[in-house]
């Protein structure tokens, strides 16, 4: 009688503590039976998580590039009865360069243990900003309309972008871009952290 009151005594603590168990382990707040048993193979749920910190962060500056430039319509011919017309204005402005982290996906990274790998995309101009107060006139001459005046300033624009690109901006933002994200892994626990570039937009 003894025995089987001890039996029955087992049996009903294994039952409970398997009604405990269960909904612990399927929320992952006990490790699974399965995985006591055998090696843990690399997270794969963690890829996930991760690639939504990434994207969380959206565009990555990088490096920015400040630049003056001078931009000359030079001579605009006019009708006979017009006098040419010509137009000087000088630009101040910043370009930024940096990092679109919305294209990170699974495919760009490589995850084991406390090991990671990531595949940036390329870095590129992310933004030419040049305020209203940054346009100087330094001569017009003639009827000068208001559209010839939005055309100079955005090719004023664009020169500021091209001397940005000449200086090694994308090169730069690169590097930077590098050891911003090898130092964000690091915040989120990473021990072996490898940072690469892709070549192509992907």
């Amino acid at each position: 009688m003894k025995k089987t009151r001890l039996l029955l005594t087992i049996l009903l603590a294994l039952a409970i503590g398997l009604l405990i168990y269960t909904p612990l382990a399927r929320f992952h707040l006990l490790p699974d039976l399965g995985s006591l048993f055998t090696s843990k193979p690399p997270r794969i749920e963690e890829t996930p998580v991760i690639i939504e910190h990434i994207k969380s962060i959206a565009q990555l500056f990088t490096q920015s590039y400040y630049d003056e430039c001078i931009f000359d319509t030079g001579t605009i011919l006019t009708s006979f009865f017009q006098s040419d017309k010509r137009l000087i204005i000088i630009a101040r402005g910043v370009v930024i360069a940096g990092f679109d982290l919305s294209r990170i996906d699974a495919n760009s990274l490589s995850l084991r243990g406390k090991s990671i790998s990531v595949t940036l995309p390329p870095p590129r101009i992310l933004d030419v900003i040049v305020n209203p107060s940054g346009y100087e006139t330094f001569l017009a001459q003639g009827d000068i309309t208001f559209q010839e005046r939005i055309d100079a300033q955005e090719k004023a624009k664009k020169m500021i972008e091209v001397n940005a690109l000449k200086k090694g901006i994308l090169q730069n933002s690169g590097e930077q871009g590098a050891r911003i994200m090898e130092k964000f892994f690091q915040l989120l626990g990473f021990e072996q952290i490898q940072v690469r570039i892709a070549k192509e937009l992907f």
